[in-house]
């Protein structure tokens, strides 16, 4: 059976499932353009978690005091019964805004967030969150910090000249983008490493740069110098689209490759 993992993973992997008297027997990784069949340890035992001795397979109801552990099974009716009357009861006490539904990702994996879920939320008139606690205000803090910062798609890096890894190591938490740098490689692309680890991708790298921990500011600073330095900053777009870009140079002017050396060593 061909599927897709049901994990909070932007790869979306697409899996065999291979069944044998409706039970699963393996998990393997199908072709495709990007995942080319691998799959992570996780979604490959995932079988071990559908028929886990821990799993809950029926519905149960709290009958005493919070944390005493007293839930007793009921049947499915019954629990969505008393699921539906505690939202009734909010709706016509406070309002539906009052009710507010998290739910994510991580509790409904990637490919099934806002899907049934969000539409019986809508039709409630429930409150919404702007995705979760977490990641929106990262995203937001990110954007007004450093504007957009558009990526690319992986079939666009084997054309790279120059791969910089910069504290991130995709060896062990993106594992499908490596064969695309080593595509890169294969037609001449240089592989930079900036990390105080001495990671997997490190030992692969045409140069590799182990800073002390905590000075990665002044090894960007000392770039945006030479950058700015050698005629490499694009005046024009830098005028155009950015905030800042000449009290950047002069933040990053007294930042040589020697004077970043000392710090960074």
């Amino acid at each position: 059976m061909e599927t897709a993992c049901p994990l909070d993973c932007p790869d979306a992997c697409t899996i065999t499932v291979t069944l044998r008297g409706g039970r699963i027997t393996k998990i393997d990784g199908s072709e495709n353009e990007i995942t080319r069949g691998y799959i992570c340890a996780k979604v490959r035992q995932f079988d071990k978690r559908v028929y886990g001795d821990d799993r809950l397979l029926h519905p149960a109801i709290r009958r005493g005091a919070k944390g005493a552990g007293t839930f007793h099974r009921v049947t499915w009716d019954e629990a969505l019964a008393h699921i539906v009357s505690k939202l009734q009861a909010i709706k016509e006490q406070y309002g539906a805004e009052a009710i507010l539904p998290v739910s994510y990702g991580g509790s409904n994996g990637l490919l099934t967030q806002d899907t049934t879920d969000a539409a019986l939320f809508r039709r409630l008139g429930a409150s919404r969150l702007l995705r979760t606690v977490c990641a929106a205000p990262t995203g937001a803090a990110n954007q007004g910090l450093y504007g957009k910062m558009p990526s690319v798609s992986y079939q666009d890096y084997p054309d790279a000249k120059v791969i910089v890894l910069w504290g991130v190591n995709p060896g062990h938490s993106g594992i499908h983008i490596m064969p695309f740098f080593k595509e890169a490689r294969d037609r001449g692309a240089k592989f930079v490493v900036i990390d105080p680890r001495g990671t997997s991708v490190a030992r692969q790298a045409d140069l590799y740069l182990q800073i002390r921990p905590g000075t990665d500011l002044v090894v960007a600073l000392a770039l945006h110098r030479y950058l700015f330095e050698a005629g490499y900053a694009d005046a024009a777009f830098l005028t155009a689209h950015a905030t800042g870009a000449e009290r950047l140079r002069e933040k990053a002017e007294p930042w040589t490759f020697e004077n970043a050396a000392d710090i960074c060593g």
